[in-house]
């Protein structure tokens, strides 16, 4: 088949999933081609992205100081532009349009009458999510933009339990599983990976250096390393970031998707601040919580990190090759029900969901 692959560029973990669903489905034989939008083309530095690929504006998010700038967001939205890209883009030689949340490729699926697949985190919100407490109003806000960004004929969600959908489990990359039958170097010692890109880094620095006995890595946008005291600030590079995360004893991040997996799957505490009125972060640290996952906090404090670093690890989960099975599936024509494949891959993770 020739597939367009639409590649949302706004989080690491948008890219992480889409290079290994991409290369796994060249070494099937399929001739892909990314759609990339939402970022820089620097931004893009995966090979397997890059062999083939269109750069498209897109659409993307604002935040800082800890929360969404909606202001910021809707006064970068270019919807003409948008509108224009969608119109323009020839998709007729191609048989199949996936899509990770990427609005663009989704569209102009629609568009030009091609069969659509989205896979990805998002699409685990658009079907009967059952979350415990008030996710009502968060739920109805990814609702009210889920037209904009996923026309798609057939959507797989991604989750860390199947919440009465059908749901499969997170997708882990290829380099961290690589990274985690290595084993935890000897001399890690205990130390603590920090992924905040929300937060500046002068309040990430205060927070952290009033806690000298303990040991951090940050990664942020700097061009080079620097140390302060107890923390050490690293610009963001895929390899170092795997061995420092599974060298480490705990993340604190954000609720992204992504990285919270990777954690999960390593068997990594997890300290999770949400990014304020971001809907989707709202939800997943609602279902930390629910699962028992996580401590989740809405503004990290020293208090709150004293506890936590002295929890224990806890079990890995060691989730399958969901990508692999993905896959399979779109390989066969993806005509098995979801329903069914969920189920199915859901068996062989280590840790059940009650």
């Amino acid at each position: 088949m020739r597939i367009l692959y639409g590649v949302q560029g706004t989080g690491h973990g948008h890219l992480v999933r889409s290079a290994a669903m991409v290369a796994g489905l060249r070494g099937r034989g399929h001739d892909v081609h990314c759609l990339l939008t939402g970022r820089s083309s620097a931004a893009f530095a995966d090979p397997e992205i890059r062999a083939s690929h269109t750069l498209l504006e897109g659409f993307t998010g604002q935040a800082t100081g800890g929360r969404v700038r909606m202001l910021q967001t809707l006064g970068q939205l270019r919807v003409a532009r948008f509108l224009r890209d969608v119109r323009s883009f020839d998709a007729s030689g191609f048989d199949l349009v996936l899509t990770d949340y990427e609005p663009v490729s989704a569209w102009i699926a629609r568009r030009c009458g091609r069969p659509s697949i989205g896979v990805g985190h998002l699409y685990a919100f658009h079907g009967r999510l059952q979350l415990p407490g008030r996710t009502g109003p968060a739920r109805w806000a990814l609702r009210l933009f889920a037209p904009v960004y996923t026309p798609v004929r057939t959507a797989v969600g991604l989750h860390w339990h199947r919440f009465g959908g059908a749901n499969l489990p997170p997708t882990i990359s290829p380099d961290l599983v690589a990274a985690a039958e290595a084993g935890r170097p000897p001399d890690a010692g205990e130390r603590f990976l920090v992924y905040l890109p929300a937060e500046s880094e002068q309040s990430i620095t205060a927070l952290l250096g009033q806690l000298p006995d303990r040991r951090f890595v940050a990664y942020r946008p700097v061009p080079e390393p620097v140390e302060r005291g107890n923390l050490s600030i690293r610009p963001y590079d895929r390899a170092a970031f795997v061995a420092d995360l599974v060298a480490c004893s705990g993340v604190i991040t954000n609720a992204g998707f992504s990285l919270i997996s990777e954690a999960l799957h390593l068997g990594r505490r997890l300290l999770v601040q949400p990014i304020r009125r971001h809907p989707e972060q709202f939800l997943n640290g609602r279902a930390l919580e629910a699962l028992g996952l996580g401590t989740v906090v809405e503004q990290l404090t020293v208090e709150a990190l004293e506890v936590w670093t002295d929890t224990p690890e806890p079990a890995p989960m060691n989730y399958p090759d969901v990508t692999g099975r993905l896959i399979d599936w779109i390989d066969g024509g993806a005509v098995r029900p979801v329903d069914d494949l969920a189920a199915e891959v859901w068996r062989e993770v280590s840790w059940q969901p009650t």
